[in-house]
């Protein structure tokens, strides 16, 4: 005799395959939807290759009466049926089951105490509903959390640490299952400070339509009374309107002086469980925006000191200086001098500046200072010369020119000179 096989519908591919073997023409059966079938009858005789399959490559072992299947070309999105007969005319009957792997699924059984045994492998859809006990929990999901396939059911079985049955529990989690998805296609976005807001991109599995709710959390600070802060508190929800994509927006407070990198994490929340309309998983609801000070994210924030020594005495000034996008694609530096009398808090000046470093020279502020307490108001014009830098590339120093118009009632302007020392910040 030999081996006989028989392949079925591939739920696949839609095709149907007949394979002829060394000893005859093999004896085709209906098939059911959905299912690729593999016949194979055993019998304990003389042992021949088996012919290979449309949509699996069956190797088949006997030995010491245990035959085991071997279906090569599984597929991690179906799970298996062995079923046996030991005659063609009878039904078959279950024997295992398996969840396929993107590979080998293996099986094993006994031809004892049969002389000869058929056997049937069938392929169904792992998100498929077929049920082989009618229980009201599909095959496949009860394979994935070690369930019997082929009985006795555990359907009205409450498990350890669950307040409801297995069947409660499965329809939960199918309901769950067939909801929109909500993720962040991308977890980190950086902004620089001077931004009017940030816009983070939501994400969803299929077309949603509801409100979309999320938290803030992190190291900015949301703007409230007396506190200037980072951001804006929004409401904490956006609606959406049959789509896919959305966007949750958060103002952002124009800082007028530099201070160190905060961070917003936002996490998207699921509406309470019974009334949820989209689901989210742990790995995909958190977003993190970086509020960065400067725009390199090397060599963008430095400090130091910007003394006077000829012709004005205005004593030292420590200064922070960070690279600011500017008009157009442009890139301003700006410099903070909180607390200076004659230069205000911050300004902002031209500056050439690449991750490497950056050059000062043609660099200009003009400034005026109102209520002094000789009833004049102060002209300040301040000019940057060329930035030089030391060997290691790690220090700045930049001449500067200061005039002062006004501080005389003969309007005689003064000047004074003096360097701008930065470094970058550690």
């Amino acid at each position: 005799m030999g081996i006989q096989v028989v392949v079925m519908n591939d739920f696949r591919t839609g095709r149907k395959t007949k394979c002829t073997c060394s000893a005859r023409r093999c004896r085709r059966f209906g098939a059911w939807a959905w299912k690729c079938c593999l016949l194979i009858a055993l019998l304990l005789c003389r042992w021949e290759t088996p012919a290979a399959a449309q949509g699996l490559s069956n190797f088949i072992t006997l030995s010491n009466g245990s035959v085991l299947i071997d279906v090569t070309n599984s597929f991690s999105d179906s799970y298996y049926f062995l079923l046996n007969s030991t005659s063609l005319s009878t039904n078959f009957t279950p024997a295992s089951a398996l969840l396929g792997s993107e590979g080998s699924t293996l099986f094993q059984t006994n031809l004892y105490p049969f002389g000869s045994m058929f056997f049937q492998v069938e392929q169904f859809p792992l998100n498929g509903t077929n049920s082989y006990l009618h229980d009201g929990i599909a095959d496949g999901w009860k394979l994935q959390h070690g369930l019997p396939v082929f009985g006795p059911s555990e359907a009205t079985i409450v498990p350890t640490f669950y307040k409801t049955n297995w069947r409660a529990i499965y329809q939960t989690q199918t309901n769950l299952a067939a909801l929109p998805l909500a993720f962040f296609p991308t977890n980190s976005i950086t902004v620089v400070v001077g931004l009017s807001n940030v816009s983070i991109p939501v994400s969803f599995s299929k077309l949603f339509e509801g409100t979309l709710t999320y938290q803030l959390s992190g190291t900015a600070i949301p703007r409230s009374t007396g506190v200037t802060g980072n951001y804006v508190q929004p409401v904490g929800s956006v609606f959406v309107n049959n789509a896919m994509t959305a966007n949750i927006v958060i103002p952002l407070v124009q800082e007028q002086d530099i201070e160190i990198n905060r961070s917003i994490v936002i996490a998207l929340s699921a509406p309470p469980l019974g009334s949820q309309t989209y689901t989210i998983t742990t790995n995909s609801c958190v977003a993190t925006v970086q509020i960065v000070q400067s725009s390199f994210s090397s060599n963008g924030l430095f400090v130091g000191s910007l003394t006077f020594t000829n012709g004005l005495f205005a004593g030292g000034q420590s200064v922070k200086m960070a690279m600011r996008p500017g008009s157009g694609n442009s890139t301003v530096a700006l410099l903070d001098v909180t607390g200076n009398p004659l230069l205000g808090n911050t300004f902002s000046v031209a500056v050439n500046a690449s991750t490497n470093g950056f050059q000062l020279n043609g660099g200009q502020l003009t400034n005026i200072v109102t209520n002094t307490p000789w009833g004049r108001s102060l002209n300040v014009a301040l000019s940057f010369g060329s930035t030089q830098t030391n060997t290691n590339g790690m220090t700045y120093t930049t001449p500067v020119t200061m005039s002062l118009g006004g501080l005389t009632a003969s309007g005689i302007t003064y000047s004074g000179s003096g360097t701008l020392n930065l470094a970058p910040s550690q």
